[in-house]
């Protein structure tokens, strides 16, 4: 019985090493022009996660008037979202379509520790935004969160996100198998634990936590009712603007959500199919796809900004508009009208004198 049992094993691993080396392994390749689609992809995800969030920390730190509790946090996503796009992005998508790690043992821990990081401090920051939200409109007259409070906040939120990602530096190697360089994690004894503990702390029990918070706002927001005209009229527009504000990071919620839930469905599938995920002919395009879509969420943020909140909406005009190319293009626009405007004035001059 141990025989047939060590033989099924021996099978077992053959076969997991067979597929890896025609579906996974470096020599298996995709079309170049599906490369260059994925790289563009990439690229644009890097330019734009790192111009867009940058202008989100410009606007909030760089107006008085934007320097809100709420605000703060907004600006600890972007960071979040920033060092996504900076160290993890593009390192994440050449080791995942060529199979191999040319980058070092460093960059190696690196790039696999601040992945966890950026991850754990996004999902940790919309949690305190929503918490903040309810005390603001659940409980309206106890004592709310002062920016002293906030950097507290946001400085516990860096701490526990490192701690949580500490294993990913400790046990992250580089090998090298058949003259090929490979960064993984060590496969060390608690791994599938820690696995299954970074899945639910990062993104289960978080969501189930913004879900009971924005559900609870929501119907105290809709269901409030204000006797009086006078009162009515102010406390609508304030009702609005709350609205609006829980709806802008509502939407914020559900985007994290729809993007890291592909990767996380294809870790649990692996983990519990691994022979069989592995072994799919177009495995190594699906798992492109689904790294592509998860880290594609820290570009969303400032267009959502800019969508929802006028106050971003303004800032962002501003800003674009100081670019050389908007400015030139203004600039030439606005010459065309005054020349058109005295091209009219001289013709009407010479009809008068006629």
């Amino acid at each position: 019985m141990n025989e047939s049992n060590q033989s099924y094993e021996n099978g077992s691993e053959e076969y997991y090493h067979r597929c890896m080396d025609l579906y996974s392994g470096p020599m298996y390749s995709e079309p170049t022009w599906l490369q260059v689609l994925f790289g563009v992809i990439f690229g644009l995800i890097t330019v734009l996660g790192i111009g867009g969030n940058a202008i989100v920390c410009y606007i909030v730190l760089g107006h008085r008037r934007m320097r809100t509790v709420t605000n703060y946090f907004v600006v600890n996503l972007a960071v979040s979202d920033q060092l996504m796009a900076v160290m993890c992005v593009n390192f994440t998508f050449y080791t995942t379509l060529y199979m191999t790690w040319p980058f070092g043992l460093v960059m190696c821990k690196a790039v696999s520790f601040f992945q966890s990081v950026s991850v754990s401090v996004s999902i940790f920051t919309l949690v305190a935004i929503s918490m903040e939200r309810y005390m603001a409109i659940i409980h309206p007259l106890r004592p709310r969160l002062g920016n002293t409070g906030t950097l507290l906040v946001i400085a516990l939120i860096w701490i526990s996100s490192c701690a949580l990602g500490l294993p990913t530096v400790i046990y992250s190697l580089i090998y090298v198998e058949d003259g090929v360089t490979y960064c993984s994690e060590e496969d060390w004894k608690d791994r599938g634990n820690y696995s299954f503990a970074t899945m639910v702390l990062t993104y289960f029990l978080p969501l189930g936590v913004l879900a009971m918070a924005y559900t609870r706002i929501g119907i105290r927001i809709w269901a409030r009712k204000t006797p009086g005209e006078v009162e009515a009229n102010r406390d609508r527009r304030m009702t609005e603007s709350k609205i609006r504000l829980v709806k802008m990071f509502a939407v914020i919620v559900f985007l994290f959500a729809v993007c890291y839930l592909p990767i996380h469905t294809f870790n649990i599938v692996q983990d519990i199919h691994k022979s069989v995920v592995l072994c799919y002919p177009y495995i190594r395009v699906i798992y492109v796809v689904v790294i592509a879509v998860a880290m594609s969420n820290c570009v969303y943020n400032p267009f959502i900004y800019c969508w929802m909140n006028s106050k971003f909406r303004d800032g962002f005009r501003k800003v674009l508009r100081c670019l050389p190319v908007l400015r030139r293009s203004r600039n030439q626009a606005s010459h065309s009208s005054s020349f058109r405007g005295l091209k009219r004035t001289s013709t009407l001059n010479t009809h008068m004198q006629s």
